[in-house]
């Protein structure tokens, strides 16, 4: 388990892409497909709309979400939504390289489904894979005022058996039925890659990478690639409670 890369960049768009492309482009330099993990919010759009110039052969990356809330994927509080707009209706990707969470199910359905679409893909394209979700190339991860990463939320139970459950939470106001993949899956990843901006996330940055482990209080430390990396893209003002070169 390799300690965090921490980044304060001036464009943390412009790193957090430059970051994905060459993870995706070292994955397929091995294997016919690559695989990347969409992170939810408005902090990744950005980086999405970056993304959506990159010259790579799409046609050959799969994408997945860290997260969903529990509605249409037309809906405009969709994960799915805001990444395709900013990113995939700009890309030439097969209907089947998109592996969205189905949130116009219940939350039962929408766990079993994912969870089945990650075991088809690891037994697709990563046979010799010993667990039943896939190792992916890339995860991008964001970060909220209170700590959270994908959906999973201070007090949430820290440790997890499954690679997709069901959450209910609260953020910034906006109750919400989401589903989530927990940390077992991103801790099985490649290259994990948070994206934060702005002073209001400076204090949650300062408590995720500080010296004191609370996994219960700041959910962002359970993230702990087990042979993967993990790399940190702040910003001056998200970077402004902690130390760095």
């Amino acid at each position: 388990m390799s300690d965090p890369t921490i980044h304060v960049v001036e464009d943390v768009a412009v790193a957090g892409a430059e970051y994905v492309v060459a993870g995706l482009r070292a994955a397929l330099d091995d294997s016919e497909t690559a695989s990347l993990v969409l992170a939810g919010g408005q902090t990744p759009l950005a980086l999405y709309a970056q993304l959506a110039k990159a010259d790579l052969p799409w046609e050959r990356v799969h994408v997945f979400w860290g997260d969903e809330r529990l509605v249409p994927p037309d809906d405009p509080g969709a994960n799915y939504a805001a990444a395709h707009d900013a990113l995939l209706r700009h890309l030439d990707l097969p209907e089947g390289n998109v592996h969205r969470i189905k949130g116009e199910l219940d939350e039962v359905a929408a766990v079993a489904d994912y969870a089945e679409q990650l075991r088809a893909f690891a037994q697709r394209h990563d046979p010799g894979c010993p667990s039943p979700w896939p190792r992916f190339d890339v995860a991008l991860l964001g970060l909220g005022e209170d700590g959270h990463t994908a959906s999973l939320f201070p007090g949430s139970p820290a440790s997890c058996v499954v690679p997709v459950q069901a959450v209910e939470a609260e953020y910034d106001g906006r109750p919400a039925q989401r589903v989530t993949l927990t940390p077992i899956v991103f801790n099985h990843a490649r290259r994990v890659g948070f994206v934060v901006i702005g002073a209001n996330k400076a204090a949650a940055v300062a408590a995720a990478l500080g010296p004191e482990p609370d996994p219960d209080r700041h959910p962002a430390q359970r993230i702990a690639p087990e042979e993967g990396e993990i790399v940190w893209f702040l910003d001056e003002a998200a970077g402004a409670e902690i130390e760095h070169g």
